[in-house]
């Protein structure tokens, strides 16, 4: 009798799913009342202040004052909010025909970068370079595996969670997880990683399956540690636990505290910051972006910043919960994972909670192909929160 009460259960919501579904995709969409100008004003309003701070870090690095740097940023920020609309205003649900071209299309990319388009940095070969562009291929990388793993859990959803199944998700994110430690990129590799255990768990996937996934992973850090952290990224982790040990790789950690810390609680002025100015905060464009917003901004506007990143994570999440369908909700957890493991390890590297991984932080850090991708999600997350679950009169 339990049996047969648990199976109805299922058989109950599923069709209150199905039923949920069929009454947004046929009730017609008020683009105007409906679209989420929360979310698009939200990180606009964190580009304009990174803006601000990232040509006040530019200023005196390049012969044109960073000029051009600054050109290729607003470039990117042009680009990425027409790609936001134009996504927004398309179904989501059309990605499903395209996400396996999409998927192989990013692994093309990603492999690019062992021939000589590739680009190594900071001892990461994670770069592909054509002229003037460079591009970081994991960045969409990452947002192809989060489609089709939403695919294959929805489906799941429907027609259970099958050895086939297993197997197609688990080779979405090996595949990509193997090439990003191939490039020695291990922090893009913990963001993918985050962003698959949370689309595993928004999706409902099998604890069995969640759980082999972690003892997996779990097992294969000694052998990562021995075979694929090179020197400098284990000093840099030691340097994390104990920094007088290692002065050497602990100073960029030290010069960004002394940064903030010199800020108060108003700032030294944009364009003013004596570390800023000075040369001494390291990689101040990228890494260490929020230690020029705190010497510069003071705490008002690092806490500014910080309120509305996390403002922007909540709106991420109200979307994913009210996305009218698990593929919607897959794909939304996924983006918000990816920006929020960024903007916690780039912000908590800056204060000396987490170790130095060389991620940048979303809408902020120079990066005209990054701003790109940002706003790429944020268009994606437009078109689940227009067509999200509606009640029956609203």
């Amino acid at each position: 009798m339990a049996r047969f009460r648990k199976s109805n259960s299922q058989i109950v919501n599923k069709d209150e799913h199905r039923l949920f579904r069929e009454i947004s995709v046929t009730k017609p969409v008020d683009y105007l009342m409906e679209f989420d100008y929360f979310l698009l004003i939200i990180a606009l309003a964190i580009t304009v202040i990174g803006l601000i701070y990232l040509g006040s870090a530019m200023s005196n690095m390049y012969a044109d004052g960073g000029a051009s740097a600054m050109k290729s940023q607003i470039v990117g920020l042009v680009i990425g909010v027409v790609l936001a609309l134009v996504l927004a205003f398309f179904d989501y649900d059309l990605l499903k025909k395209i996400t396996w071209p999409f998927f192989a299309f990013n692994v093309l990319l990603m492999l690019s970068v062992f021939t000589p388009l590739g680009i190594e940095d900071y001892g990461s070969r994670s770069w592909i370079g054509i002229g003037s562009f460079t591009y970081q291929p994991s960045e969409l990388m990452k947002l192809a595996m989060v489609l089709v793993i939403a695919i294959e859990l929805e489906k799941a959803q429907e027609e259970g969670f099958n050895f086939r199944r297993v197997l197609i998700i688990s080779a979405a994110f090996l595949v990509p997880l193997g090439l990003i430690i191939l490039q020695k990129d291990m922090g893009q590799a913990m963001v993918l990683t985050f962003a698959f255990l949370m689309v595993l768990f928004v999706g409902r996937a099998k604890w069995w399956y969640v759980l082999s996934v972690l003892a997996l992973g779990g097992a294969a850090i000694p052998f990562l540690w021995k075979f694929f952290l090179n020197g400098t990224r284990r000093a840099r982790l030691f340097a994390f636990i104990d920094p007088e040990k290692y002065p050497d790789y602990s100073l960029q950690l030290i010069r960004s505290e002394t940064a903030i810390g010199s800020g108060g609680l108003t700032g030294q002025g944009v364009g003013q910051g004596a570390m800023n100015s000075g040369k001494k905060i390291l990689v101040k464009m990228s890494d260490s972006i929020f230690a020029v917003i705190g010497e510069e901004g003071g705490f008002i506007i690092a806490a500014l910043v910080v309120i509305l990143f996390a403002i922007l994570l909540l709106r991420m999440c109200y979307i994913s919960a009210r996305a009218r369908d698990m593929f919607g909700k897959c794909v939304a957890a996924g983006i918000l994972a990816m920006f929020l493991f960024n903007i916690f390890e780039n912000i908590g590297m800056n204060l000396g909670i987490m170790p130095i991984t060389g991620l940048p932080l979303p809408f902020i850090s120079k990066g005209g192909s990054a701003m790109i991708t940002n706003y790429i999600c944020i268009g994606l997350l437009l078109s689940v929160s227009l067509r999200r679950k509606r009640e029956f009169f609203e």
